[in-house]
């Protein structure tokens, strides 16, 4: 398909009086319509995800490109593989930083991270995997945090999936703006970074140490034996019983006593509780149940 323009999609500009368009303006119908494109056309599902938040951003979209009404912007998006593919970009949060949350981080480097390190040391590498990494800020500052802990010898995995393939090319690029990295500590700067005009380039050795994939954790298979998760402010938009699918998942994906990092507005619901015992419950850290672990209220 190549991008084409639409005859009758004229821009609000020229319709100053128009009421702007918004999520409740996009009937179930037209939604179903737009979840089909993006299915056969990206492979990506709408189905799980909160309906107000999935409408909002459309609505977000045809702001941005000044559409009035929903008929003409599906037939773009219908027609156009870029359009789709800006859609799902648009669709899928995009919005990192280098150490977010930092007090989070700070348990990671002071106990998470140690306490894997010496439980594999000399037995296997210890694995982690960043869900909906994506520029890739959260994997490189866990290879960050690796890179001042770990001794010569030690072996380390960190994957990054995203759903989006662009924004992981970005990643990919380790190049970002100055905030991204207003957490950054500045010996941390001085040593992985190096300025390029107003952006700055991480370290190449950094870089090497995070494989960026895609991954669509409602769709593919999830990765096994990892023993770090971190799944941070991606529940969220998803649907209760979505959110319960991807935990019990997640739970599998560990290994035994592996560690799940939720974000700080996220929790665990229904039977997936029994999954998991608490960490930290500030940092929403947990680790998974032992199998032959009693239940809660046993």
């Amino acid at each position: 398909m190549n991008d084409i323009s639409i005859e009758g999609s004229e821009p609000f500009s020229k319709y100053r009086s128009a009421q702007l368009f918004v999520g409740s303006d996009i009937s179930d119908e037209a939604c179903t319509e737009i979840r089909d494109i993006l299915f056969q056309g990206r492979g990506f599902d709408l189905d799980g995800y909160k309906d107000r938040c999935i409408k909002r951003r459309i609505a977000a979209r045809i702001r941005n490109l000044g559409y009035r009404r929903i008929e003409g912007y599906i037939a773009l998006l219908e027609n156009s593989d870029v359009e789709q593919e800006q859609l799902l970009e648009a669709l899928t949060i995009h919005v990192s930083q280098f150490f977010r949350n930092p007090t989070t981080f700070s348990v990671l480097e002071e106990q998470i991270l140690p306490e894997l390190l010496l439980k594999y040391r000399d037995k296997r590498e210890v694995r982690v995997w960043s869900i909906g990494c994506a520029g890739g800020e959260e994997p490189y500052s866990i290879a960050l945090l690796f890179d001042e802990l770990c001794r010569p010898n030690d072996l380390i995995s960190i994957i990054g999936t995203d759903v989006s393939a662009d924004i992981l090319e970005k990643a990919r690029s380790g190049v970002f703006e100055t905030h991204r990295l207003v957490e950054v500590p500045d010996p941390v700067l001085a040593k992985y970074f190096s300025q390029e005009g107003m952006r700055y380039r991480l370290n190449e050795q950094i870089c090497r140490k995070v494989r960026f994939l895609r991954h669509d954790i409602l769709q593919d298979r999830p990765f096994l034996r990892i023993d770090l998760i971190l799944c941070r402010n991606m529940l969220i938009y998803f649907s209760r019983q979505e959110q319960e699918r991807i935990l019990r998942a997640l739970a599998n994906s560990l290994a035994p006593e592996g560690l799940l990092v939720l974000g700080r507005a996220e929790t665990m619901v229904n039977e997936s509780r029994e999954l998991f015992t608490c960490v930290d419950p500030v940092e929403r850290i947990y680790r998974k149940r032992d199998e032959n672990a009693p239940l809660s209220g046993s």
